[in-house]
């Protein structure tokens, strides 16, 4: 939040607040919804930050897309932790190498993407409807992978 004015600085930390709170409530309250809201709500910010500073690219967003990856597979798998069950030997370490093999991946594919975009700097139309149609597949991901999560009605 370094980018911008007072204005904003006071905003930012009014936000980054609500996103820790909602993040906080998320797992004390075991209401999974804002754990992505929390992570939609810091993401949110540091793309204002980048659009109010008018940075062409900025190298740590890979690292800020992999932490708030990790803080959402965190949040979620500690809500997961609430219920009484049994597993096998080895459960939690196999399930944190995953998250962490999740958060590097992260990580690579997009320190990738951006080493891409920096390479190719075209401009037009059919390029932005193309970043439109990705971004609205990587919603519809999203949603479709947050949906599967929700247990169902007969799994309670």
């Amino acid at each position: 939040m370094s980018r911008g004015n007072d204005t904003f600085q006071a905003f930012g930390v009014r936000v980054g607040a609500v996103a820790l709170l909602a993040l906080v409530a998320g797992i004390v309250l075991g209401w999974s919804p804002l754990i992505p809201l929390s992570a939609a709500l810091a993401g949110g910010l540091y793309g204002v930050e980048l659009a109010i500073a008018g940075a062409p690219l900025d190298a740590a967003a890979g690292g800020v897309a992999a932490a708030l990856l990790l803080c959402t597979e965190l949040a979620y798998w500690s809500g997961e932790e609430r219920t009484r069950w049994l597993g096998d030997a080895g459960d939690g370490l196999r399930r944190a190498a995953v998250v962490a093999l999740l958060g590097v991946g992260a990580f690579f594919v997009s320190a990738s993407l951006l080493a891409l975009v920096d390479a190719v700097r075209a401009r037009g139309l059919a390029l932005d409807l193309l970043g439109a149609v990705a971004a609205a597949t990587v919603l519809a991901t999203v949603l479709v992978a947050a949906r599967g999560r929700q247990p169902q009605r007969g799994d309670e």
